[in-house]
């Protein structure tokens, strides 16, 4: 058994659309599923995407895009000072998250969502501006068109949501 083997199913639905009503089940379920990672030592971090969370034709939950999940069990980190730390706040920044989406697509269910952890308001202050700078600076040299997107790629991401604008 490979420690970092991946299966893949498909999964027939759709990427949840902004402010989209879902079945009353839907967040609980995804709640459970994501306390039942961090209570496995995973931290999922891409939930700020609502485009990582698929609604199934069948009504259920699904996430996707687990490239840059934390695992804390992991052997080359388990043992670093701060690790157990860094994964308990990078959980609270999942249910930050989720409590967003609930907001926005189950209003009568919303409960208030934690405040914002640190790390993601360091991250707003200093990362997203450098992100801007470097964007403005690719476009500047032509490996990015006006909008700052990649000329040369597609992110999935930016796939679904010109699709959803085509079908609008």
């Amino acid at each position: 058994m490979q420690r970092n083997a991946v299966a893949r199913t498909f999964i027939a639905g759709h990427p949840l659309g902004a402010g989209e009503r879902v079945g009353p089940d839907f967040f609980p379920e995804l709640r459970a599923a994501l306390a039942a990672m961090h209570a496995h030592g995973i931290a999922y971090v891409d939930l700020h995407k609502r485009e990582n969370i698929i609604v199934g034709d069948d009504g259920r939950p699904y996430l996707v895009d687990f490239q840059i999940c934390f695992d804390v069990t992991h052997p080359r980190v388990r043992w670093v000072p701060g690790t157990r730390w860094a994964f308990e706040q990078l959980c609270i920044g999942d249910v930050y998250h989720l409590g967003k989406h609930v907001a926005k697509s189950a209003p009568g269910e919303a409960v208030a969502p934690p405040p914002i952890p640190l790390w993601l308001r360091l991250h707003r202050v200093f990362a997203v501006p450098f992100r801007q700078m470097r964007r403005r600076l690719l476009v500047a040299r032509g490996i990015r068109n006006g909008s700052g997107a990649a000329a040369s790629e597609m992110f999935a991401e930016d796939a679904v949501r010109r699709e959803q604008a085509r079908a609008a």
